[in-house]
């Protein structure tokens, strides 16, 4: 428990993970939708703001050059100057959709005036004249510039009257309040805002409920695992909608069958080695103690002992064989070999047990080299076993077949012995199983568990003039023949 402590110290659940990407998602999304939309409205508002304030610089420009007919009725073009100019020129009221003030260099509000009886936004224009000091705007830019006053949001823009500097400098200011359109916008950000929230508040609700969906069978599955690691191999039988689930599911399931099946057979292995390592054993002790004793023929006793002693050392040198076998890696000691080698060098072997059991071995091989990528300590140990097990159940012969047919190896021990009884095929290749005149049951399921890790098969079949042994390899891209 300590250790699973230290293991899931510091992990956050699946639900949390999901509604913390799933906010972070939504919250980013709207920020970048607001982010945009305030880029959008502003640059519509510039845009506008100074085609309309262009618009009316172009417009004042007009009127201070047309003629002007004085309050008199006389008839003359205005002369630009550095003073103030003839305020009876300028517009009473907004020049299209912009508004028209004067100020001086210092800031200080020349048109209108507060005797003006037509003016009623008066406070808010020197509320204007008054920000613009104390911002120090600059007079001579001509970019538009934004300023607060009085509760109000306006875009304006200055334009000197005259080229030439003087110390009565005066300059027009054109501004338009955007207090309406700002407010909208600023409308909109909230409305955002709201949905953002309330598309966070729903997507918390739906990451609960999908998170629930998604943890509670992770859980089982957890538990599941948990029970196979504590030797509780039963298999599960909840049933999942998701497909990917499912496919763990069913993974687990044959998982914890192989590892019961698996179980049983190591439970079994050990019971089968125990017996047969008892047997010789038991006979080693007891023809000992017959010689210690003096009660049994001491040559007689030496020779079962030998023989008793031989039989246990293949014995162990076979099951140290399958303990190896399944650790055979392609990234061992393999490489190509010519089978025909492989299988002559084994029937060398065991060219003095054939001489004794008076058996003659034959060789049908191809001419051209049979070739494979193989590990051959443990191939040619398969095909030891293989011929052994034919010289001792052949009468006279045993013949040795590889050939290559088009995209397969093949590879065949035949023999011409009583053959193999119906009852005894179906188990021929079971650790341990022993038919008639088997010594240890080990010798063909090490063949056949080699065979299987070089990705072939094996089958033994009846042949009624004996048995035979059929090996089949895949072969060696580009080695076919032809």
């Amino acid at each position: 428990m300590k250790q699973m402590s230290k293991v899931l110290k510091g992990k956050i659940s699946i639900r949390t993970r999901i509604m913390v990407m799933v906010l972070s998602l939504i919250v980013a999304i709207f920020l970048v939708i607001i982010a945009v939309f305030n880029v959008l409205v502003g640059e519509y508002i510039n845009s506008n703001v100074r085609a309309q304030l262009e618009e009316t610089v172009r417009i004042m420009g007009d009127m201070r050059n047309r003629p002007w007919v004085s309050p008199e009725g006389s008839i003359f073009f205005p002369v630009p100057s550095t003073s103030v100019p003839d305020m009876g020129k300028l517009p009473r009221g907004p020049v299209g959709k912009a508004e028209t003030i004067v100020i001086n260099q210092d800031y200080e509000l020349v048109y209108p005036t507060v005797d003006m009886i037509f003016i009623r936004n008066y406070d808010e224009i020197v509320a204007i004249s008054q920000e613009l000091k104390k911002n120090k705007a600059d007079l001579h830019s001509g970019e538009i510039i934004s300023i607060s006053a009085v509760s109000r949001e306006y875009r304006l823009v200055i334009s000197p009257t005259a080229e030439n500097k003087t110390e009565n400098r005066i300059y027009m200011v054109y501004y338009m309040d955007m207090t309406s359109l700002a407010g909208f916008a600023s409308r909109i950000n909230m409305v955002l805002l709201v949905v953002m929230g309330l598309g966070g508040i729903m997507a918390m609700v739906m990451t609960v409920l999908l998170s629930g969906k998604i943890a509670r069978p992770v859980r089982e599955l957890t538990d599941f695992a948990i029970r196979i690691g504590q030797g509780d191999f039963t298999t599960g039988d909840n049933e999942y909608r998701d497909l990917e689930l499912a496919q763990l599911s069913d993974s687990m399931n044959k998982a914890a069958a192989q590892l019961e099946a698996y179980e049983r057979e190591q439970k079994t292995f050990f019971q089968n080695v125990s017996h047969e390592l008892r047997t010789p054993l038991q006979a080693i002790r007891n023809n000992a103690e017959g010689i210690q004793r003096g009660i049994i023929n001491n040559d007689k006793s030496s020779a079962v002992i030998i023989s008793e002693t031989d039989r246990l050392s293949e014995m162990v040198e076979e099951l140290l064989c399958i303990s190896r076998i399944h650790n055979i890696s392609p990234d061992g000691q393999w490489e190509e070999q010519d089978l025909r080698e492989l299988l002559s060098n084994a029937a060398e072997r065991l060219v003095r047990q054939a001489h004794k059991e008076e058996i003659q071995i034959s060789f049908d091989f191809d001419e051209r080299p049979v070739e494979i990528y193989c590990d051959e300590k443990f191939l040619t140990r398969a095909f030891t076993n293989l011929i052994s097990n034919g010289i001792r159940y052949a009468d006279s012969k045993i013949t040795l077949v590889c050939h290559r047919h088009d995209d397969q190896i093949v590879v065949a021990v035949i023999d011409d012995g009583e053959g193999i009884s119906p009852t005894d095929l179906p188990h021929i290749f079971d650790r341990f199983y022993k038919g008639r005149g088997g010594i240890n049951g080990i010798g063909l399921s090490i063949v056949k568990s080699v065979v299987e890790q070089h990705h072939g098969t094996i089958e033994a079949a009846d042949t009624h003039q004996g048995a035979s042994f059929i090996i089949r390899f895949p072969s060696l891209p580009g080695k076919q023949s032809h």
